[in-house]
């Protein structure tokens, strides 16, 4: 497994962006938060003796632009505000060494100071006004001072400025580790970037998931939560089981090591209790009654799939099998081998904090509603919750696509793995429940796949997830043609300007705009876009994804957002409480996007390329060991770790074969006459399937060349 005790700086701590971290191999060390002291605040309370405010606690709400921040420390960058007041954080790791500046961008009289922290029992040591040590670290400032004549109700050590200046800091590692991520021109060279229309997007995506990636001092684990203001919210790092897995998937662009931090911190619960559970909390706390969707196999395989690491797969793959033998032992519960979702009555736990949101902690309807991760979607209003079987009375599309999905990623690592038995009984497992949805998933006189009462009635409450038999390849051709035609692209249901909605249009409860009950989300954008992938019907992907992509950066360049969801009427995402916004899955509708240009597809391809989408290009994407650059416009073009790989002279869907020893062809999808060449180092001689015809290669010195024309 990956090494979560980092030693180096970084906005490690859940309690705000403001306080930066230097761990030593997972210990904190010494810690310096920003504040913001204004001394003109009149007393709250009559006879009160508390002049002025000191601003040391700060939300997402407060900041007005978010910079750029490295993937597992620092550079970091942001502008926040104060009042009326706006200032500019910046921080950098140079050779261990701390540098912080923070700026006022306007006029005013507020002053600022760090608080400066470290072990328990360290005193500073001031040499001079301007200098001094802590905890052994070289402490030098530039605009703040020790309090020499101007005193703040401040416990800890701490330096104050002059009204309205500038301060910074400079914190010398006593070691001297080599620490760097380098400066902030060092990583915008380096980090996942776009052009185009997706120009913004890439950068926006990731700064979301680094701004809010943390170090959970109690458990010694690195993840990247759904946003620091929710744990701030619960005392402590916060991990949501589906959420993380998202996480991971969107850094592995441009961290595989993030990604596979954020993979094991999500899955060491199940060595604990069995399951990925719902929520898994610093302090302790776990739903031991309820896991949430099994996505985690199938976005683990989509990051691994190009070139997997055998000797990482191996730990997590134990700990994956555990939890997909899980679902059967607790969630068929009138035995027909489909799932439902559920809440276990034992073992028996208490979470008082919880309480107000959920009277009962375990085994009631709302429960179960959780471990769907859709905590109040309209599919489950009346749907009965059976006491004894410790499930809803609803066999649940998606949740068996999940499981479905889970068997053929499943099976995938055990033959990568070499353990052929696994492999073969996941895919007969796979083979069963595909049959068994078909057979009693689809709903023919309304084309569409749908959850299934117990009494055998179809439901009339369609989400998203009656697409999800797309993404595991469980639908015939036909019908996946038909549910697209006559569902996906019809606006009265999902389609229209803002995709795509929670519940279909005409539901009643989509006017509500209340969550999950007919706001736009992510992970739904996301999964409907790769079964569509999946069925080669990319010009309906490309739309899906293009619309997500302008919704997105319409918030972004906005307001800064990056939301937890989105109205699905008018595309914003700040017009509701209960749309986070900084929170990290809203990328998702960037990741879509940047799939359109390079994506793994499970299945067993390398894709590159998009004809529907507008010019654009996205750079420094990482899969397997490499790093690619990809840019399309009248043509494709593809770079691999800085030399050209792929070139074609027309719009086209390339997807490569990820199997060696597999015969299978090159599959290119071309918006007309086209020339495709390939770097020689990728050119197995294989036949390529143009627009459904067969083309032979052709040797051009090391390169490979296939030419087609318009037919």
């Amino acid at each position: 497994m990956t090494s979560h005790r980092r030693t180096g700086w970084n906005t490690w701590d859940f309690r705000g962006f403001n306080r930066l971290v230097f761990l030593r191999r997972g210990r904190a060390e010494i810690t310096v938060q920003v504040a913001i002291w204004d001394e003109d605040v009149p007393p709250p309370t009559p006879g009160s003796r508390q002049l002025g405010r000191l601003h040391d606690k700060f939300r997402w709400t407060d900041v007005t632009h978010l910079g750029p921040h490295g993937p597992l420390g620092l550079p970091a960058e942001l502008e926040f505000r104060v009042g009326e007041v706006l200032y500019r954080l910046t921080a950098t790791d140079q050779n261990g060494a701390l540098h912080l500046a923070v700026v006022p961008l306007s006029a005013c009289r507020y002053r600022v100071v760090f608080i400066l922290a470290s072990l328990p029992g360290e005193r500073p040591g001031i040499q001079a006004p301007d200098s001094g040590t802590l905890a052994g670290w070289a402490l030098r400032f530039e605009g703040v001072t020790w309090p020499r004549r101007y005193f703040l109700n401040i416990a800890e050590p701490y330096v104050v400025a002059d009204p309205g200046q500038p301060a910074a800091l400079i914190a010398t590692n006593p070691r001297r580790e080599m620490t760097s991520a380098g400066s902030l021109a060092d990583h915008e060279r380096t980090a996942i970037a776009g052009t185009g229309a997706l120009a913004d997007a890439p950068r926006a995506m990731m700064q979301a998931v680094n701004w809010n990636t943390l170090y959970d001092t109690r458990r010694g684990l690195i993840s990247s939560p759904v946003s620091r203001d929710w744990c701030d919210d619960w005392a402590g790092v916060l991990v949501f089981c589906w959420d993380t897995f998202f996480a991971g998937a969107m850094a592995s662009l441009e961290s595989p090591e993030l990604a596979r931090l954020n993979f094991e911190a999500v899955t060491q619960a199940v060595d604990e209790i069995g399951h990925v559970p719902n929520y898994y909390m610093a302090h302790g706390a776990v739903s031991l009654d309820r896991s949430m969707p099994p996505l985690g196999s199938w976005l683990i395989w989509k990051t691994q799939a190009v070139r997997p690491d055998k000797a990482w797969l191996t730990g997590i793959y134990r700990r994956l099998t555990r939890w997909h033998r899980y679902w059967m032992k607790n969630r068929d519960g009138n035995g027909d081998g489909l799932l439902e979702w559920g809440s276990n009555a034992e073992p028996r736990y208490e979470f008082p904090q919880l309480l107000p949101y959920n009277p009962s902690l375990q085994h009631t309807a709302k429960c179960a509603m959780y471990e769907s991760g859709l905590d109040n979607s309209p599919m489950y209003d009346d749907v009965p919750f059976n006491e004894q079987t410790n499930t809803f009375e609803l066999v649940d599309v998606g949740l068996n696509s999940y499981y479905a999905m889970d068997c053929e990623a499943l099976g995938a690592m055990a033959e990568v793995l070499g353990k052929p038995k696994d492999a073969h009984r996941y895919r007969r497992e796979y083979e069963a429940i595909k049959h068994r949805i078909n057979e009693l998933l689809w709903d023919e006189a309304h084309g569409i796949y749908a959850n299934r009462h117990w009494d055998g009635r179809f439901s009339a409450r369609w989400s998203p997830t009656s697409f999800f038999p797309l993404i595991a390849g469980i639908a015939p051709p036909d019908r996946a043609g038909r549910i697209v035609r006559e569902h996906l692209l019809n606006e009265q249901e999902f389609w229209g300007r803002y995709l795509i909605p929670s519940i279909a249009r005409n539901d009643p409860a989509f006017p509500d705009n209340d969550y999950w009950r007919g706001r736009i989300w992510g992970p739904f954008n996301f999964l409907v876009a790769e079964g569509l992938r999946r069925y080669r019907l990319d010009n309906v992907a490309a739309e899906l994804s293009h619309r997500g992509l302008e919704m997105f950066l319409e918030n972004w360049r906005g307001d800064g957002g990056v939301y937890e969801n989105y109205n699905a009427t008018t595309g914003k995402g700040g017009d509701v409480w209960n749309a986070a916004r900084l929170y990290h899955w809203g990328g998702l509708m960037a990741y879509i996007a940047i799939g359109e240009l390079v994506d793994v597809e499970p299945p067993g391809f390398l894709r590159f390329g998009s004809i529907g989408m507008p010019p654009c290009g996205v750079r420094n994407v990482h899969i397997g060991d490499d790093a690619f650059d990809v840019e399309i416009a009248e043509g494709l073009c593809v770079r691999r770790n800085g030399q050209t790989w792929l070139e074609c002279d027309t719009r086209a869907i390339i997807r490569l074969p990820l199997r060696p020893s597999d015969e299978a062809p090159i599959q290119i999808a071309a918006a007309g006459t086209g020339r495709l060449r390939m770097a020689g180092d990728v050119a197995a001689a294989r036949v390529a399937l143009v627009n459904g015809n067969r083309r032979s290669p052709q040797a051009t010195g090391s390169d490979v060349v296939y030419e087609w024309g318009a037919g």
